[in-house]
């Protein structure tokens, strides 16, 4: 179980190396909308086979970093 929740894992990150570290000014920054597609496509993978427990806590991550980081942007005082 662990191993399937690994590969779309793994691959997620790689896409996302290639995606922000490829030059899109150039021929060169074919594969960075290739790679997007194909990190969301791992993603969303990962997800679903990923167990409950391990949804709920990245859940969780995202609502504490987003919270934080939208604190700065919408004060108004």
């Amino acid at each position: 179980m662990i191993v399937t929740c690994l590969i779309p894992l793994t691959l997620f990150l790689v896409a996302a190396v290639i995606t922000t570290g490829t030059d899109r000014r150039t021929l060169d920054g074919i594969p960075a909308p290739l790679a997007a597609i194909i990190g969301m496509g791992c993603l969303i993978w990962f997800l679903a086979v990923c167990p409950w427990p391990i949804e709920l806590c990245l859940v969780m991550v995202v609502m504490v970093l987003g919270k934080a980081y939208l604190q700065d942007i919408l004060r108004l005082g």
